[in-house]
């Protein structure tokens, strides 16, 4: 049975994919009077102004016409409930709090702080336009020649201008996974060296080149806490913009309970009996209060949940 999406995994639109290379379609799209644009300012996003119910801006594109060129490009995310969303990046932009089009709609915020209290499609559209408009501001050049790259496809590919080169760049996402290992009633948390001294989460770490994902979880396992690892499930995944991964969710059994930390990364590492952590997952349970998916992994756990 597919479970319900982890945060940011919901977006509400159909990215119409198949359609990216029809420029004219495009083309004719961002001049319908319904086309709405969500704006993105060096990694924040757009957000109402009012506490209570944050809600992503959407504007018309109309308002941000005089703004629109090399330097503010559209990006087209695809259609919600039969309108044509786009995004566009105004970093280059000081204050665009203060543009005519934009003044009074809303304040640039990182979404990390308040994707809780935002409908889950709205946090899943703007993760995902911070996401692509992060790509487009690291990948401004041909990594294969050097030249200038420009983007094309409704911004969902970038192509080198050096017509000897003509290298085709698409958007990166970074795999990384995350894995809740238990051992009977105890699940293995670690504490980073940068967290305060009570918080605790699961192991997690990057897939390396031409390697499986379960490998990927066995070996940033023993990495981490030297534990050897078995039975290794897959739970979920979520995108993670920050800036642009993708976290694959897992649980494993360990086969020792003998810690010994070897990653310099971590601080401490111990394990956790169902007990200490239950009134944290029954209360995520009631009210997430967590948008990652290590919050999740160990709640479900915890209460017993079928991961």
């Amino acid at each position: 049975m597919m479970k319900s999406p982890n945060f940011f995994g919901e977006t509400g639109l159909d990215r119409m994919a198949e359609r990216r290379t029809d420029s004219a379609w495009l083309d004719e799209l961002s001049t319908r009077e319904d086309a709405v644009v969500v704006p993105v300012w060096r990694t924040r996003n757009l957000i109402n102004n009012i506490p209570e119910t944050p809600r992503a801006v959407r504007l018309a594109l109309t308002q941000l016409e005089s703004v629109l060129d090399e330097n503010a490009h559209l990006i087209f995310l695809g259609y919600r409930d039969e309108v044509p969303h786009f995004s566009v990046d105004l970093s280059h932009i000081d204050e665009p709090q203060e543009m005519a089009g934009i003044r009074g709609t809303g304040e640039f915020t990182d979404i990390r702080d308040i994707s809780l209290d935002l409908p889950r499609e709205d946090g899943g559209l703007l993760a995902y336009s911070r996401a692509i408009a992060q790509w487009h501001k690291t990948h401004q050049f041909c990594g294969r020649c050097g030249s200038a790259s420009l983007p094309q496809d409704g911004g969902h590919m970038r192509k080198c201008s050096n017509p000897d080169c003509n290298a085709q760049h698409f958007p990166r996402t970074d795999m990384a996974v995350i894995m809740l290992v238990s051992s009977g009633d105890k699940v293995v948390l670690g504490r980073k060296k940068d967290w305060p001294e009570d918080r605790y989460s699961i192991l997690a770490g990057f897939v390396e080149p031409g390697e499986t994902l379960e490998s990927a979880v066995a070996r940033e396992v023993m990495e981490e806490v030297g534990i050897p690892i078995t039975n290794i499930r897959y739970h979920s995944s979520q995108p993670w913009p920050f800036p642009s991964n993708l976290m694959l969710g897992f649980v494993a059994e360990a086969e020792s309970e003998k810690i010994t930390i070897s990653d310099d990364e971590l601080a401490d590492a111990r394990w956790f009996s169902r007990d200490e952590l239950m009134d944290e997952a029954k209360a995520y349970a009631e009210k997430p209060h967590s948008i990652s998916i290590a919050r999740r992994l160990i709640a479900e756990w915890t209460l017993g949940s079928d991961p």
